[in-house]
């Protein structure tokens, strides 16, 4: 059984936050308004502000600190500058290795494959982008002013960071995209939603978009769990959705889960569970979902007078950590018993 999620501490920002990636219990990585991306340990103490981006910072991601796979990228970030900037370790310090070019809009998503070697991002511009994780051996810009008409600005203000181009450009979706996710089972595999109400499988390798599931609403995150194999989204009608990749049915939607009283910003399946999920709205609330039924096991509210009321932006399930924030900029980490772990047998 599982025992409501309580706060036990909140980390506070200038600005909204727009974006939650926790890279470990340790580590967790903020993106905010401010265009400045932080990194704060469980002391309460931030160990990095990462300054590079020209605008909002909208999303990030944290790579993998598996040895076996690991990356000198510790951390992506996308922002309204059009741009996602790939963060690692020189000389004690974060900085830029390089930036990933090529959006015309901002971008709003971000999403590091399982293996660590390739990520993906999604932009307004209504396309998603797929990149190698590898930092280049030299500036890409004259790759990316052959491809488009113009060309890139030689002098940027600020850091003169590296440009990364894309190995392909995902195109489908009609308007922006929000949200962009890859299948932990089949990594060539991603999940895409949007402003067109659509749900969108990808296969990147071959750049073709394999399936597309539609629903009344506009989609703002998309959350894959390699323990369910269920998609979850989250709704501008308030609503969770979730979709079953594998059926060939694509406008079938396994189950609607109403109880929000505002937009569903972001969904987060549990790391260890088939049927535990959790979802972060404008009303302020966090909601865990036992998908075996339709009404919220917890609804979390604010625990301090100046976070509620105040719209979340962005959610994180990390083991026994549930990480939410917003337009309050008050990173509200609330520790979950594991006991809702599913049992040895019940993955069968």
């Amino acid at each position: 059984s599982m025992l409501p999620p309580t706060e036990i501490a909140s980390y506070s920002h200038d600005d909204w936050i727009s974006s939650i990636a926790v890279a470990s219990s340790d580590r967790f990585v903020v993106g905010s308004f401010d265009g400045i991306v932080r990194v704060w340990n469980a002391q309460s103490e931030c160990v990095s502000e990462m300054r590079g981006h020209e605008s909002a910072v909208k999303c990030v991601a944290a790579a993998s600190l598996d040895p076996v796979k690991k990356s000198k990228v510790e951390i992506l970030s996308g922002s309204q500058d059009r741009t996602a900037i790939a963060w690692g370790s020189k000389g004690g310090q974060r900085k830029p290795l390089y930036a990933a070019r090529g959006h015309t809009d901002s971008v709003e998503a971000v999403a590091v494959n399982p293996a660590n070697t390739h990520f993906v991002t999604a932009s307004a511009d209504s396309t998603i982008r797929f990149w190698s994780l590898a930092v280049p051996k030299e500036s890409e810009d004259a790759e990316l002013e052959a491809q488009d008409s113009t060309p890139v600005a030689k002098k940027r203000k600020g850091l003169n960071i590296m440009t990364k181009a894309a190995i392909g450009t995902l195109s489908g979706h009609v308007g922006a995209v929000t949200s962009v996710c890859f299948d932990a089972d089949r990594e060539s595999n991603v999940y895409s939603g949007g402003w067109d109400h659509s749900v969108r499988t990808w296969d990147v390798a071959a750049g073709v978009n394999v399936a597309t599931s539609l629903c009344d609403k506009v989609v703002l995150d998309v959350d894959y769990s390699a323990h369910s194999q269920l998609i979850a989204t989250g709704h501008a009608d308030r609503s969770v959705r979730l979709w079953d990749p594998r059926s060939s049915d694509n406008t079938v939607v396994k189950l609607r889960l109403s109880s929000h009283k505002g937009f569903v910003s972001s969904v987060a399946w549990a790391p260890n569970s088939a049927y535990m999920l959790a979802s972060a709205s404008h009303d302020s609330t966090i909601k865990v979902w036992d998908i075996r039924s339709r009404t919220p096991l917890y609804t979390v509210h604010a625990a301090s007078a100046k976070d509620d009321g105040k719209k979340l932006l962005a959610l994180d399930w990390s083991r026994s950590l549930l990480l939410a924030g917003g337009e309050s900029g008050s990173l509200r980490i609330h520790s979950v018993n594991s006991q809702y772990e599913d049992g040895p047998d019940s993955t069968q």
